[in-house]
């Protein structure tokens, strides 16, 4: 531990060396040449490939539909177009002069029909949406002409504030009309400048013209109604990105050592540079800053562990020539400090513990210029606002409001590191809509964007780089690459001209290369052990820079890789289910699983857990994947449903014999096998395919058995016909088994019995034999009624 820890002081201190050796004096060193450095070349927006462009919704990564975000033509633009915004409704009849009552309402399978008198609806009431424009009017009709018409013809007309329009005629049809499931319409915008009072009192009549003796057919209506297109009130929120990123370059940032310079009741800890004896104030006093050659010294920053106990009072003095010193006068944090050649900061305080403290250079300063143009209708002013990031830190947040001449320079050596060598400029705008549905076009356009301060100082001297310092790593994992190239610096010869080369004790071990700038370090597969890797950087004059770092690969068993489950996976109330899995291991054999469910089980072999879930809800299975010596776990997060199982248990047709012409009652009986209760139960007759009819069963319990009737006229012509019974058609029941929905049978058709001219003539013939038999039957018993009354008395003289 001791040996780490000097080890990583080492590095420190030599990483600290490099960064402030090119603005220290050495003897023997002097400035060749001091040149400016544009820290941010992607703002001239010449190469859009270097920009990452992104348009998403508010708070989600899902993709813009009205905003988008470009660079093209020396500028950048995030632009916001929304259309206007349009809803379709559907208002449907709601009274009938005519009595037509199954036409009212939505399309329902409940029609009226004619065959001559007309059907009228009207009362299309739009109640909640009058206050909307009117953009456009659909007529809408559900209707059949179940035959061909050959004389006869059906007229659709329409009468609206005091107008007659009518619409269509049918006539000499092929074949049948069918518009019952896909409504007939027509478009009536052009009829009127349409207001809701028009539209809500307009008269639809429905006619059936019929020419002679006979009907070709009947006009059937379901549903009448008017579509109307119109523009409604939206909201949502939208934002476009914008990012880009410079490297190559060191930031014009001087990082103090905290571990140097004068303290009093000050010293370091593991959070940073705080006072000796807490809760007492201490102050430490920094090394003297030199300002680098042809420079200016810029502004001092400094980071807090805790930023809530922020009592720092910061200091500075400053001095020409590097010995008379002013007298340390207060200032505030990133104030720009006097143009002197030295400077010395001074911290005190109580309760703060201080992680870093920088000073940059030249005052680094990122300028945009530009413009906000369009319209801004719809707009919600507080919440529309564009917003600048440099490293990911918030530069400034401002409203999208229209500005024709948009500049702006704000400081930002507050969001530089010391050593840094890259730096990354994001802008952002967001567009929040609470619209009235109009049309809008907002855009934002940065015609350019650059970051002052840097520069950079030619030195007469050898080629110096950071050292990698020796690296640990695992075997079989992904290698490393380590920044190098970018962090030589050479009097003569540019970086990338550097010539790089490596000796490597252990090709075997590893393979070491330079990409791109960078040293990439390959590990060779299933091997550990050490290498030697010897660094050498020469220029073009042949001066050289080595560096010799230790190359640790440790060794590791594999452990077992348990593939990831599906989110969420839904299962059955008490009924096994079994889930497929996936596992891989490159070097074990033998594998173990187990789970932390009793009612759950685990098939390595053949990958496949079985569950048997006791309680429904949600829940989750811990998975374990096992070998030798590591476990990979894996949560499994199951919803447990318990599901209604409907079944056409009997269809029922009576005993008798089924004759032709007659009205048969058929019973279809459903019985629900499942562990819910199922509701409004759509319950489907067919004849052969044909639909009989079809009912609804409101609720069914759980083991519960319900019926439905149908009457169905029994057709002629046929022996023998198909019913069919199906329950939950749509399938907008969820099951425990979607499969056992339906049944039939089979049922025979017996001819009706005859009522020819000659059983007439036989009833009429017994019908008469009837009669005269009962009037001899009377005549019989009079005359024994006669017959056997007594004789008349006679008065005796």
């Amino acid at each position: 531990m001791r040996a780490n820890t000097a080890r990583f002081t080492t590095v420190v201190f030599l990483l600290t060396m490099l960064v402030l050796a090119p603005y220290a004096s050495v003897a023997g060193r002097s400035v060749h040449q001091t040149n400016t450095v544009d820290l941010f070349p992607e703002g001239s927006f010449s190469q859009p490939a270097n920009w990452t462009l992104g348009a998403f919704t508010s708070f989600s990564e899902d993709p813009a539909t009205y905003t988008d975000s470009m660079v093209a033509d020396q500028r950048m633009t995030i632009v916001h177009q929304r259309p206007q915004n349009l809803d379709t409704m559907t208002f449907w009849a709601q009274s009938t002069p005519t009595e037509s009552n199954n036409s009212l309402g939505t399309p329902d399978g409940a029609v009226s029909w004619s065959t001559g008198p007309v059907i009228e609806l009207s009362s299309f009431n739009a109640f909640g949406s009058t206050q909307y424009d009117i953009l456009a009017v659909d007529v809408v009709v559900a209707f059949s002409v179940p035959d061909p018409l050959y004389q006869d013809s059906v007229r659709f007309s329409l009468n609206y504030d005091g107008q007659y329009q009518s619409l269509v005629t049918f006539s000499h049809t092929q074949g049948s009309l069918d518009y019952l499931s896909n409504t007939w319409s027509n478009d009536v915008s052009d009829l009127s400048d349409w207001t809701w009072d028009t539209l809500q009192s307009s008269i639809l009549t429905l006619d059936y013209v019929s020419v002679g003796s006979t009907d070709d057919s009947m006009l059937n209506v379901d549903a009448v109604g008017m579509r109307v297109t119109m523009k409604t009130p939206w909201y949502g929120g939208e934002y476009g990105s914008a990012q880009a990123e410079f490297s190559g370059h060191s930031m014009p940032i001087i990082g103090l050592d905290l571990a140097k310079g004068t303290s009093n009741n000050m010293a370091l800890s593991d959070c940073g540079l705080e006072p000796s004896v807490s809760g007492t104030s201490g102050m430490w006093t920094s090394e003297i800053i030199e300002t680098p050659p042809n420079q200016r010294i810029g502004r001092a920053h400094y980071a807090l562990a805790n930023e809530s106990a922020d009592d720092v009072i910061l200091e500075y003095a400053s001095s020409g020539d590097g010995i008379s010193f002013t007298e340390f006068a207060a200032m505030d944090e990133h104030m720009l400090l006097p143009d002197e050649g030295f400077t010395q900061i001074r911290v005190s305080t109580s309760d703060a513990c201080i992680t870093d403290i920088t000073v940059d250079v030249n005052d680094p300063s990122l300028s945009l210029q530009g413009r906000i143009f369009g319209d801004v209708d719809g707009l919600d002013p507080v919440y529309s606002r564009w917003l600048l990031f440099v490293n990911d830190e918030l530069v400034t947040n401002e409203p999208v409001a229209l500005n024709p001449s948009l500049s702006h320079t704000f400081p930002v050596g507050q969001f530089m590191s010391a050593g840094d060598t890259s730096l990354k400029v994001e802008l952002k705008s967001w567009f929040t809509w609470d619209s009235l549905g109009n049309q809008s076009t907002t855009a934002l356009e940065i015609t350019s964007m650059s970051i002052s301060g840097g520069f950079d100082i030619e030195w007469d001297e050898d080629p110096e780089c950071i050292s990698v310092g020796d690296q640990s790593l695992t075997e079989d994992g992904g290698g490393r690459i380590l920044p190098f190239l970018y962090r030589c610096t050479d009097d003569r010869t540019a970086s990338e001209n550097l010539v790089v080369s490596f000796s490597n004790s252990n090709p075997e071990l590893v393979t070491v290369d330079l990409t791109q700038g960078d040293i990439r370090v390959a590990l060779q597969p299933e091997a550990s052990g050490q290498a030697t890797v010897v660094t050498t950087v020469v220029d073009e004059a042949g001066n050289m820079w080595t560096e010799t770092f230790i190359v640790n690969v440790a060794t590791v068993d594999d452990t077992p890789v348990l593939q990831e489950f599906q989110s969420l996976i839904p299962v059955e109330l008490s009924v096994p289910s079994v889930i497929d899995f996936d596992y891989s291991d490159v070097d074990s054999t033998g594998l173990t699983a187990s789970t932390n469910r009793s009612w759950a089980s685990i098939d390595v072999l053949n990958k496949t857990i079985t569950v048997v879930p006791p309680t429904p809800g949600f829940t989750s299975v811990l998975i374990s994947l096992c070998d030798q010596t590591s476990c990979h776990e894996r949560m499994m997060d199951l919803e447990v449903l318990s599901l209604p199982d409907l079944i056409v248990e009997e269809i029922d047709v009576g005993s008798e014999p089924i004759r032709a012409g007659d009205i048969l009652s058929i019973r279809v009986f459903v019985r629900n096998i499942g562990q819910a209760e199922a509701t409004m139960i759509s319950v489907r007759c067919e004849a052969n395919s044909q639909l009989i009819d079809y009912d609804t069963i409101p609720v069914l319990q759980p083991g519960s058995v319900a019926y439905v009737t149908f009457d169905w006229q029994v057709p002629e012509n046929s022996t023998q016909k198909q019913l069919r019974a199906v329950i939950d058609r749509s399938s907008e029941i969820s099951e425990g088994d979607e499969d056992n929905n339906d049944a039939q049978i089979a049922v025979s058709i017996e001819a009706s019995l005859d009522n020819d001219d000659s059983s007439s003539d036989s009833d009429r013939i017994s019908e008469g034999m009837f009669w005269g038999l009962t009037i001899v039957a009377l005549l019989a018993i009079v005359g024994a009624f006669v017959f056997l009354t007594p004789p008349k008395i006679k008065k005796l003289q």
